[in-house]
Order: C-alpha cells, then structure tokens, then sequence
C-alpha cells in the first residue's frame, strides 16, 4: 500500500509538473487573428496552418457573431513554436529570429488564405505566405483585434474564381440588352419605311416607262437597260415585304431572338447558383445528389 501511496504521488506531480510546463510552453506561443469573408465550411478548430505549406500551428477558436452583414469570421490561430524550431534554420533566418517567433518586420508581410485539401473530404486550412511588397510596412501599424495582431487575408482559389466569372453582372447585362433591342424594334415604324419604299419604287418605274417610251429610238441599249432596271426595282420590293414581315412585331424571328436571349440570362442565372455552391461545398461535386427518400 505504501509503494502504491507513493507511486500514485509521484505519478500526480509529474502530471501536474508536465501539464504546467506545457501549458507555460503554449503561452509563449504567437497567435494572430484573421478575419475571412467568405463561407468557411470545412475549417474546424484544431485545423492546420501553414507557411508556405509546411505546417507551423493550428486553428485555436473562431470569434462568432462579430457582424451581422457579409458574416465576417475572425479567426485566432496559433503558431507552435516546437513545429518552428524543428524547421527553421539556424543561421541566417530570415523570417525567425532565435526564440522561433516571426521577425517584427515580417509580420505585416503575412497573408493568410483559405486552401482546399480534399475535394472528397471538403476540410480547409489556413497557409501563410510573405507579400514582400508590404516590407516597408512596420509592426506598429498592424491592428489589433481582440487582443491579438490581425494579419492581412485574400479570397481563396473559389471566391477568386466567383467574383472573376461574374454569372450574375452577365445576366444582367444580357436582359438589359434584351429590353433595349424590343425597345428600338419597337420604335421603328416599319410600315412606313415600306410605305415611302413602295412610293418611291412606283415613281422610278413610272420615270422609266416614260423614259422607255421617249427614247426607246436611241438604240436597243438603252431599251434593255430599263427592263432590267425595272425588274431590279420589282425585286427590291419584293425584298423590302419579306424584310417587313422578317423583322414585325410578330414574327418568328424576332420571337427566337428574345427568347435565346431569355435562355441565356436563365442559364448565366443558374450557372453563378452553380458557382456559389461550388465555393460553399466543393466536396458536392464528387458527393453528387443525395439519395430520395422515397427510395
């Protein structure tokens, strides 16, 4: 009983020693916040953070409720000095100093960036890289969020890709033209463009039969070259019905114009629903669609 007294005593304060180092060790740890606006589905507490994709700390907590519009979510992560000590070089570093915390001139430099690891598994983490247009930046200048550094982020790989393929700027354009083309179709008075056609076609045909008439003796020349022009004027207007009745209000053409048009806006509406989901939920791709439950 005695040996077991004593061991179960030696056992408890090596725990406890061990436990107070380590959690002394963790409290000289640097931590920083970062703040993402974007959907972060897949990062969890506990996730990695890495520079330049080797792993240096984890995600410590998420601060909640911050804001109510575009839902920011800062971000407390923790850079494991053990993890940069059995990486970093000794001699000539030149993002660490001696103790393993980041240099105060490379501190403004970092940005963080939501990274896919899976598309199967859909989970996020965070890597740190250097912007080495930001060295002039001091560490003073830096701003404080909940007691901690904030470090600048950029949108990942999908909200870069969203926001270049703007589905929902190209459906709008694409009604907007559709309004203004029925708009101007609408404006034309095609009845009397054909209307001043026609007159002016009768009036040139009676000028040549005039001019057939009177100077018909000048030569056969002169008298084939009316015909042919009477029978250009006679196409012309046949030409200028079939354009009328081309481009009226209700014709075909003009009825598959605006529905194409209609079709496209719809589909460039469904592709940015497509694109956003995408960014939410990468892994849906591959999940494909659940199954009914009626099956």
């Amino acid at each position: 009983m005695g040996t077991f007294t004593v061991g179960a005593i030696v056992v408890l304060l090596g725990f406890v020693v061990f436990t107070g180092g380590f959690s002394s060790f963790r409290n000289q740890n640097e931590r920083f916040v970062l703040v993402f606006h974007e959907n972060m589905y897949g990062l969890y507490e506990g996730g990695k953070v890495t520079l330049n994709g080797v792993r240096i700390g984890r995600v410590e907590r998420f601060f909640l409720g911050d804001a109510i519009e575009d839902a920011p979510v800062p971000v407390l992560v923790e850079i494991n000095k053990k993890l940069v000590e059995r990486h970093m070089v000794d001699t000539g570093n030149e993002i660490f100093d001696k103790s393993g915390n980041f240099k105060k001139e490379i501190i403004p430099t970092l940005v963080g960036q939501l990274i896919q690891e899976s598309f199967v598994t859909g989970i996020l983490y965070i890597n740190l890289t250097t912007d080495n247009r930001m060295l002039g930046e001091s560490s003073s200048d830096l701003l404080n969020l909940y007691g901690y550094p904030e470090l600048k982020t950029k949108d990942s790989i999908f909200a870069e890709l969203s926001a270049k393929i703007n589905f929902e700027k190209m459906s709008t354009q694409v009604s907007k033209l559709l309004e203004i083309a029925n708009k101007r179709l609408a404006e034309l008075d095609f009845a009397s463009l054909q209307s001043d056609f026609a007159e002016s076609n009768q009036a040139l045909r009676k000028f040549l039969e005039v001019f057939t008439t009177n100077y018909a003796e000048l030569g056969p020349s002169l008298f084939e070259a009316s015909q042919k022009a009477q029978e250009t004027m006679q196409s012309i207007s046949k030409v200028s019905g079939s354009l009328n009745v081309l481009i009226s209000p209700n014709s075909d053409l003009r009825f598959e114009i605006s529905d194409t048009l209609r079709e496209v806006s719809l589909m460039s509406k469904s592709l940015k629903r497509l694109a956003d989901l995408l960014e939410r939920n990468p892994q849906a791709f591959l999940i494909g669609k659940p199954p009914s439950d009626k099956e």
